[in-house]
């Protein structure tokens, strides 16, 4: 098992990839971007050749447009509602701490609240989740290079009293942006029999698929 002590490196966030995708995720010329941040198109495109990087001051405002295109809510809303989401959900940051864990997620590993918030993936997962985190972060994920990634997952919770209890869980994972600015991990899964899992495995062509952003 991975030592819970160790730390991932993990990479700045690679503003040419950032501002490229959310650009063309909207459908919006350099032009029109360039009038949304208060800069001149010419600056947007040295940005995405990477000749220039964006000021915090941008860096700041182009997190809050990708937040505002996804949620109309604060961030404390954001993560109380994902708190409360009957789903598998949690959001993970970049060293693999689990920031936040729903109802979901908590009634199928019948846990607490406290037995998987500010815990790490590596501690308290044995099986695909340790492993699909190091992929992520290779990936350039928590960089802002990927848009997301889909996976099948036999894992293993070990319970902070020694239980060891195992699951078949089919995921969607999603960047998201926070102030910081940071990147976290949006998990989103759902319990699989052994069958499905295999029928999944089949399909993907493995454990995992990670979809590069434009």
């Amino acid at each position: 098992m991975t030592d819970t002590s160790l730390k991932l490196d993990v990479q700045a966030i690679h503003w040419p990839s950032v501002i490229r995708h959310y650009r063309l995720s909207k459908g919006l010329k350099q032009a029109a971007l360039a009038h949304d941040l208060g800069v001149t198109q010419t600056m947007v495109s040295r940005w995405e050749s990477a000749a220039a990087i964006p000021s915090d001051r941008i860096q700041e405002h182009i997190v809050d447009l990708y937040w505002t295109s996804q949620a109309s809510v604060s961030r404390d809303a954001w993560m109380d509602r994902i708190g409360r989401h009957p789903a598998v959900v949690g959001v993970i940051n970049a060293d693999g701490r689990i920031l936040r864990a729903s109802r979901g997620f908590q009634r199928s590993l019948d846990c607490s609240r406290h037995a998987l918030e500010g815990r790490y993936i590596h501690e308290a997962f044995d099986g695909d989740w340790p492993d699909l985190h190091g992929a992520l972060v290779s990936s350039g994920f928590f960089e802002g290079r990927v848009a997301s990634a889909e996976s099948i997952d036999a894992i293993t919770f070990l319970a902070p009293g020694g239980e060891r209890r195992r699951r078949f869980v089919h995921g969607l994972h999603r960047p998201t942006f926070l102030p910081g600015p940071e990147i976290v991990w949006l998990l989103s899964g759902a319990d699989v029999s052994e069958r499905v899992h295999a029928d999944v495995v089949a399909r993907l062509g493995g454990a995992k698929v990670i979809r590069k952003a434009i």
